[in-house]
C-alpha cells in the first residue's frame, strides 16, 4: 500500500471591495471659496467627495465636465446636470471614480463665481 501526502488547497480569493479603502475627499463649500480650491484626484481610483456647506447660505458644485466624464456610483441623484446643490450647514457625498483630465469648479449661484468662488479638479 502506497501512502499518498495530504494535499492541502487553498483557495485564493479576490480581494474584496473594502468600504473603508475608499478614498474621502472633503471640500468645504463657504462663502466665496472652495477649501482647496484645488482638488487633486488618482484617475481610475474610486472616491467620496464630501461636499460640506459650511456657509449659512446654499452653495453648489458645478463641475459639469469632470461628472460627465467620471464613473458614478449607482444612486447619485444628487448630480443635475453637473451641478450638486448643498443647502446651509449640510453636507452631500457622492461616490464616483474619476478620469483623467483638469476641470473647471464653479458655484453657480449669483455672484459666487464673481467673488472668487471657483477652483480646479486635476485628475492625474
Amino acid at each position: 500500500m502506497r501512502i499518498l501526502p495530504s494535499l492541502v488547497l487553498v483557495a485564493l480569493a479576490a480581494p474584496a471591495f473594502a468600504q473603508d479603502a475608499v478614498r474621502t475627499v472633503e471640500v468645504d463649500l463657504a462663502s466665496f471659496s472652495f477649501t482647496p480650491s484645488t482638488i487633486e484626484l488618482r484617475a481610475g481610483a474610486p472616491i467620496v467627495l464630501k461636499l460640506v456647506n459650511t456657509g449659512r447660505g446654499g452653495h453648489n458644485f458645478s463641475a459639469p465636465e469632470f461628472f460627465a466624464a467620471a464613473r458614478l456610483a449607482p444612486g447619485q441623484a444628487a448630480i443635475a446636470e453637473g451641478t450638486v446643490e448643498v443647502p446651509s450647514r449640510q453636507t452631500i457625498e457622492v461616490r464616483l471614480t474619476p478620469a483623467r483630465g483638469q476641470y473647471s469648479l464653479r458655484c453657480t449661484h449669483t455672484l459666487q463665481t464673481a467673488f472668487g468662488m471657483r477652483g480646479e479638479i486635476v485628475v492625474r
